[in-house]
C-alpha cells in the first residue's frame, strides 16, 4: 500500500452563507493559511503604531522628545549637580527664616497658642482649602469648554485629569515649561484629536498668563499708590527692588502673550523681533544652536496664534475663559490671605479689603520671582513670603505659616499630582491589558456551531495523520 496523499486543503473554518443565513464549512487552501498574519499580532502592532502617533504629537508641537535614549553623560552629571545645588539652596532658606523667626526674634510658639490658632482657625484653613481646589477646578473647567466648543464633546472627567496633571508636571520643572506637553499627550492619548488636543494647553497657558500679567498690574499701581489704604506695616513690607523686580517679572510673563498676538496681525514684523532676540541672545552665549531655536520659537509661536484664533473666533466663549483664567489665579493667590487669616491676621479693616491687599501683594511677590529657575520657585518664594507673614504675624508665627501656606499652595498639588499620575498610569495599563483581552476573544458559538467546530477538528486530525 502507497502513503495516503494529503489533500491540499487541510484546513477548514465556518462562514456564514449570505443567501440562507446558516454557518457552513469552508476550506482554507495550504497555501493561504500559512501566508495569513496572526490577528494578536496584527492587533498589538497596530495599537504600538497608535501609541506612538499619539506620543509624537507633542515631538510636533513642541519640537520635544519624550524619551531620548542616548543621553550625555555630561547632562546625567550636570543634573545631579544641579539638583545638590536646588537642595542645599532649599535647606538654606528654610534654616535661615526658622532662625530669624525663632532666635532672632526669640519666640517660640507654646502649644497652648499653637491650639488657640487651630481652634479659632480652622474655618480659615478650610477655605485655604477650598481655594485649592477651586484653582484646579477653574482650570480644567477651561479645558472642558474648549473641548466641548470644538469637539462637540465636553470630555468633563478627562479634561479635569489635565488640568491636575499639567499642575504637578508645571511645578516640578524649572520655569514651569513641563505642563504643555504631558496635558497634550494627556488628551490625545484619552480620545481628544491630536489638533484639539495641541490647541487646548496652549491656549489655556496662553490667557492664563494673560490674566496674571492684568492682576499684577492692578496690584502694582493700586500698592504702590496704596488706593486701598493699607497701614504702614504693609506698605513698607516690600524694599524697593521688589517694584523693580515685579515689573521685570510681569514683562517676561507679557512677553509670550504679546508675541502671539503679533504673529496673528502681523506674522511679519513677530518674526523679525524673534530674530532680533535669539540673535542678542547668541552674541550674548545664551543661545547655542541659534538656526534650531530660531525654527522652533517660530513653529511654536505660529502654532500658538492659530489656536487663540480658533478661541477668539467666539467671542463667548473666550470671554467665558479669561474670565476663569481671572478666577484661577485670584483662587491661587487667596490661599495665602486664608492661612494668614487662620494664624490671626487682623488689620482693623473690613474683610475684602484685607482681602484686596494680601492678594495685591501676592501677585507682586509672583511677579518678582517668576523668572527664578527652580520648580514651583522655591527658596525665592519661601522667602519673599517670608517677609510678608513676618510683618504682620506675632513673633514665632510667620515660619509655620509660610511652611503651612507653602503646603497648600505648592507641596500639595505635588502630592496630590503625583499620587493621581501614578494611580492613572496604572489603571490606563489595567485598560489597555483588558481591551487587548476582549479583541482577540472569540465570540460565543451556538449548538450547532460548536458541532461544526467539533467536524472541523476531527477532519483536520484526520488529513494531517
Amino acid at each position: 500500500m502507497g502513503r495516503k496523499r494529503i489533500n491540499t486543503s487541510i484546513v477548514k473554518k465556518i462562514e456564514v452563507d449570505q443567501k440562507t443565513k446558516e454557518a457552513k464549512v469552508v476550506d482554507i487552501p495550504e497555501t493561504e493559511f500559512l501566508n495569513q498574519p496572526i490577528e494578536k499580532a496584527d492587533f498589538v502592532e497596530s495599537k504600538s503604531k497608535k501609541e506612538i502617533r499619539k506620543k509624537d504629537t507633542v515631538e510636533k508641537v513642541f519640537g520635544i522628545k519624550k524619551d531620548q535614549d542616548n543621553i550625555d553623560k555630561r547632562q546625567k552629571v550636570f543634573k545631579k549637580v544641579t539638583t545638590i545645588i536646588f537642595i542645599v539652596f532649599m535647606v538654606a532658606v528654610l534654616a535661615y527664616t526658622a532662625y530669624k523667626d525663632f532666635f532672632v526674634n526669640k519666640n517660640f510658639p507654646s502649644i497652648s497658642q499653637l491650639k488657640a490658632i487651630l481652634g479659632t482657625g480652622w474655618l480659615y484653613f478650610l477655605l485655604a482649602i477650598l481655594s485649592f481646589v477651586l484653582s484646579f477646578f477653574f482650570k480644567g473647567l477651561k479645558n472642558v469648554l474648549m473641548c466641548k466648543s470644538m469637539t462637540g464633546k465636553a470630555h468633563f472627567i478627562t479634561c479635569m485629569e489635565t488640568g491636575i496633571i499639567g499642575t504637578y508636571y508645571n511645578n516640578v520643572t524649572p520655569l514651569a515649561v513641563g505642563g504643555q506637553p504631558f496635558e497634550i499627550y494627556h488628551l490625545s492619548k484619552h480620545g481628544v484629536h491630536g489638533g484639539v488636543a495641541s490647541s487646548i494647553p496652549i491656549a489655556s497657558f496662553f490667557l492664563n498668563q494673560l490674566a496674571f500679567v492684568i492682576l499684577g498690574i492692578f496690584s502694582l499701581v493700586s500698592f504702590s499708590r496704596n488706593i486701598f489704604n493699607a497701614p504702614s506695616v504693609l506698605v513698607n513690607v516690600l524694599p524697593p527692588a521688589f517694584y523693580t523686580l515685579t515689573i521685570v517679572g510681569l514683562f517676561c510673563c507679557l512677553f509670550v502673550p504679546s508675541l502671539v498676538i503679533l504673529f496673528s496681525m502681523l506674522p511679519r514684523v513677530g518674526a523679525k523681533l524673534v530674530y532680533l532676540v535669539i540673535r542678542i541672545g547668541t552674541k550674548l552665549r545664551i543661545v547655542k544652536k541659534p538656526q534650531e531655536t530660531l525654527q522652533k520659537t517660530i513653529k511654536t509661536v505660529v502654532h500658538n496664534s492659530h489656536c487663540l484664533k480658533k478661541i477668539a473666533s467666539r467671542p463667548l466663549l473666550f470671554l467665558g475663559l479669561f474670565l476663569l483664567s481671572f478666577f484661577e489665579n485670584i483662587a491661587g493667590n487667596s490661599i495665602a490671605f486664608f492661612v494668614l487669616k487662620g494664624f490671626g491676621l487682623d488689620l482693623g479693616l473690613p474683610f475684602i479689603t484685607e482681602w484686596i491687599i494680601i492678594c495685591s501683594i501676592c501677585f507682586i511677590l509672583f511677579a518678582s520671582i517668576t523668572f527664578i529657575p527652580t520648580p514651583g520657585n522655591s527658596g525665592a518664594a519661601d522667602l519673599s513670603f517670608f517677609l510678608l507673614f513676618e510683618a504682620v504675624l506675632f513673633a514665632g508665627l510667620a515660619f509655620p505659616a509660610m511652611l503651612v501656606w507653602r503646603l497648600f499652595s505648592f507641596y500639595s498639588t505635588i502630592i496630590v499630582g503625583f499620587t493621581f499620575a501614578t494611580l492613572k498610569k496604572k489603571s490606563d495599563a489595567k485598560k489597555a491589558k483588558l481591551n487587548l483581552n476582549d479583541t482577540i476573544e472569540q465570540p460565543s458559538l451556538s449548538k450547532k456551531e460548536e458541532e461544526l467546530c467539533q467536524k472541523i477538528t476531527d477532519d483536520n486530525t484526520k488529513n494531517i495523520e
